[in-house]
């Protein structure tokens, strides 16, 4: 689990996959080959409240630095 607290270019590995997967979710949907309704939206809105969560765990380490 450490590992995923390891920075990279200023963040967490854990920071940068949640972006990666917001960006393969708007790539799909961009393609067609996930529907643009409701469940998509839910998943996407989780997504981006989990990066918030792990850049506000960032910057509670940095601060207790």
């Amino acid at each position: 689990m450490k590992f995923l607290r390891t920075r990279f270019a200023g963040q967490s590995i854990i920071s940068w996959f949640f972006q990666i997967i917001l960006i393969v979710i708007a790539w799909r949907v961009s393609t067609h080959q996930m529907p643009n309704n409701v469940t998509t939206i839910t998943i996407t809105a989780v997504v981006l409240l989990l990066i918030y969560w792990s850049f506000s765990l960032d910057r509670k380490k940095d601060k207790s630095k």
